[in-house]
């Protein structure tokens, strides 16, 4: 499992409220990670600014140690035209924790079990395809297209490809959502967003700020009695005779 596949499990693990009197709290676990995607040269000002952790847009050839040396020990995903085994090799044993792959990308690339990957998704995913991606060794999906209105109908389509792809959904956001909008996607399934290094800070913030997650009505306790025979009422007047 990579960096990026830790962290993401680390940010949907449902904490135990603290027991005792005690003022001494950690401060909450946000709900969703905030990862930078950009090129390069925007990395520092990401990292900088708090990112859980980058998705870096380069060429055919980058310099993934360069970059791995940038981002220290935060999860490094990496958007790089791979055209096979050895070139996903050379990625993880660059420091490199995941690559984001695509529909063209070779099969032989995803045979490198020590190297995370991040699959792009098509716009609007069939049933068919999402239900297929249960047998990839997938780290997480990543949806690059938000609807620009998330109305009911686009919650209900997030939640179809992450119930059907059953695999964590990132969402790329080209502009900032408000705390609405990011507490309906984050209901709709979306683990980790991802946006420039701009708006890094802020949205952390606003994601830091998101009530918290709801338990979901299938995982809360229930409590059942037995249906037995109920116990025969004593009669007092008997007593007394």
């Amino acid at each position: 499992m990579s960096k990026l596949g830790d962290a993401i499990r680390r940010s949907q693990r449902v904490e135990a409220a603290p027991m005792g009197f005690g003022t001494n709290r950690a401060a909450p676990r946000p709900s969703m990670l905030v990862g930078f995607i950009g090129a390069a040269g925007d990395l520092d000002a990401a990292v900088k600014a708090g990112a859980d952790f980058a998705l870096v847009e380069s060429g055919a050839a980058p310099d993934a140690k360069d970059l791995r040396s940038k981002t220290g020990d935060l999860p490094l995903v990496l958007s790089s035209k791979l055209n096979g085994r050895d070139a996903a090799n050379s990625l993880h044993e660059a420091g490199v924790d995941a690559a984001l792959v695509s529909d063209d990308t070779p099969a032989s690339a995803l045979l490198i079990e020590e190297l995370g990957y991040v699959l792009t998704l098509p716009a609007a995913p069939e049933e068919l395809y999402l239900r297929s991606l249960d047998s990839l060794n997938l780290e997480a999906v990543l949806l690059q297209t938000l609807p620009a209105l998330l109305t009911v109908a686009a919650q209900i389509e997030l939640n179809r490809i992450a119930g059907l792809a059953r695999k964590p959904l990132l969402c790329q956001l080209d502009t900032l959502l408000d705390k609405d909008d990011l507490q309906a996607l984050r209901a709709a399934g979306a683990v980790g967003l991802l946006t420039s290094s701009a708006n890094v800070a802020a949205l952390k913030a606003a994601v830091a700020a998101l009530p918290p997650r709801r338990q979901r009505r299938d995982d809360r306790p229930v409590v059942s009695l037995p249906r037995g025979q109920a116990p025969a009422e004593h009669d007092d007047d008997d007593d007394d005779e």
